[in-house]
């Protein structure tokens, strides 16, 4: 019986039921259908008196509820169909449009009998196909997902204009077609057998009111839907890059940690036969070229890791006030020896104080890896300059000095992973300093802007700032544990308490083991 029920066939037939009782219905009691039932009853034998109207609206009722029912036993199979994946809002704009325009139609050829069936088969068919959709949709629980307004307005939110805009239009349009077609049908249903309808002025008038809100409609709906189309085909590009990079990164982690255990038996072997009396002196060249080349191979492994890290964001942040001008004076004194062997000298910010929030380690590293670049690719005989600039709520330093050569990739692409600024040097260097700085400056709010001028090459380091506090009489000449006196952490701390720690002051170079000079 369920399958019977759940038939096309038995919705066809509820249907056709239905449409009879209402042709009934219609035009035995509805004017001004029924001042043409004259021309039926001759055809059809039927008395289309008073009493067929309750029997009408009886079979009505009883040919819905068939088709009603249905459409919900089967709703889930038919939801999937294309017939009920239109927009709803849609189906009701052109439902109303279509009916509203019928009623001008039948007034022009209310005298021929043949012209009533056509009015007739395309209201039933139209009014059948709301009728099911909406119960398909209800039954299956698509109704809300085949209507786009709340996926626009998720999209376009009402506080922005572009949402505002499309609310209001679709408001107004809205309004305007329900008048509209209230008044047209309204004007076709006043024209008498002594008074025709003038077609083309009505079809103008219907025009005017029904379809230019009803083609608003349809456009702003069509424009919106592409909204949401192109929104989600980029949330789609998102998400598969971001898979992409995951899968690059846990790839590098993987290789980089299959490759530690090798490595590490060669460096401790090397180490080994190194310590041994060795009377030929060309395998010693060859053990030292071996013990250079493990080192570097151990440097560029550690880069892969970090900056395989430092882009999948797995790196801890542990925020803390620091003082940036002490901590950039310790690293250029840690590179003194490379800026001297390049002839470069150093032109430090002087005695100017900034308090940034950063991560001790992290920040070190940043540092390091750009003194690193200089110290490499800085043209000899010039001078390296370091500036800082306090604005409200930051601090940038700047490092710029001169290149032998212009660069030859845009300044803003030496971020990217494994991009040299120069594609024939053949340098030790990774490729991978910039871009693991970058990173890393992310993760504590940071930037990191590069620019190139000619053959000025500059990079901008730009970090929160820490206000100083002013220490109540009587307490110690400290701004806390381990801080320089006078100061007090930032008022709104960018981590969780949980994983602000204090940093040993004056901050000493990170224990990692090697030295990293990334490019």
């Amino acid at each position: 019986m369920t399958s019977v029920l759940r038939s096309r066939t038995t919705t066809a037939v509820g249907f056709a039921v239905a449409g009879l009782g209402f042709v009934s219905l219609l035009y035995s009691e509805v004017p001004p259908f029924s001042n043409y039932r004259g021309i039926f009853s001759p055809l059809l034998a039927i008395p289309w008196a008073g009493p067929y109207g309750l029997l009408g609206l009886a079979v009505l009722l009883a040919g819905l509820g068939t088709a009603t029912l249905s459409c919900l036993l089967d709703a889930d199979r038919r939801s999937g169909e294309w017939l009920h994946r239109f927009d709803y809002f849609l189906v009701l704009v052109a439902w109303l449009a279509t009916w509203s325009l019928v009623a001008g139609f039948f007034e022009k050829g209310r005298a021929n009998p043949f012209w009533h069936l056509v009015c007739l088969a395309v209201l039933a068919g139209t009014g059948c196909y709301l009728w099911a959709t909406t119960f398909v949709r209800l039954g299956s629980h698509t109704l809300a997902s085949t209507i786009l307004w709340p996926r626009v307005f998720r999209t376009l939110r009402l506080n922005q204009f572009s949402g505002i805009f499309i609310l209001v239009v679709t408001v107004i349009a809205g309004v305007l077609l329900l008048s509209g077609v209230r008044s047209v049908v309204g004007e076709a249903m006043s024209y008498s057998s002594w008074q025709d309808i003038a077609l083309s002025s009505w079809l103008w008038g219907w025009f005017a009111q029904v379809g230019l809100p009803a083609l608003t409609l349809a456009v702003v709906s069509i424009l919106s839907l592409n909204i949401l189309s192109i929104t989600a085909a980029k949330e789609r590009a998102i998400e598969e890059k971001l898979r992409e990079e995951r899968f690059r990164a846990e790839l590098i982690t993987n290789v980089t940690h299959d490759l530690r255990t090798p490595l590490t038996s060669i460096v401790n072997y090397v180490d080994l036969i190194g310590k041994l009396d060795l009377d030929d002196p060309q395998l010693a060249e060859y053990t030292d070229v071996l013990g250079r080349k493990a080192a570097r191979l151990t440097v560029l492994i550690g880069d892969l890791l970090d900056a395989s890290r430092a882009s999948a964001g797995n790196l801890p942040v542990r925020l803390a006030p620091l003082e940036l001008t002490e901590i950039l004076a310790q690293i250029a004194g840690d590179f003194d020896a490379a800026l001297t062997a390049r002839h470069l000298t150093w032109v430090g910010p002087g005695t100017v104080h900034a308090h940034v929030l950063a991560d001790g380690e992290h920040l070190w590293r940043i540092l390091e890896n750009l003194l690193g670049n200089v110290t490499k690719y800085a043209k000899p005989g010039t001078c390296v300059h370091a500036d800082l600039e306090r604005t409200p709520g930051v601090v940038a330093l700047r490092l710029s000095n001169l290149t032998p050569e212009p660069l030859d990739l845009p300044a803003d692409q030496l971020t990217a992973q494994f991009v040299r600024g120069d594609a024939a040097r053949h340098s030790e260097g990774s490729g991978l300093g910039l871009f693991i700085a970058d990173r890393l400056a992310r993760l504590m709010n940071a930037t990191l802007t590069v620019a190139a001028d000619a053959d000025r090459f500059a990079v901008t380091v730009t970090l929160p700032a820490a206000r100083p506090a002013v220490v109540p009489a009587g307490l110690p000449a400290t701004g806390g544990v381990g801080l320089p006196s006078g100061f007090a952490p930032a008022p709104e701390p960018m981590v969780p308490p949980a994983e602000q720690v204090p940093i040993e002051w004056p901050l000493r170079p990170v224990p990692t083991g090697r030295s990293v000079m990334p490019e």
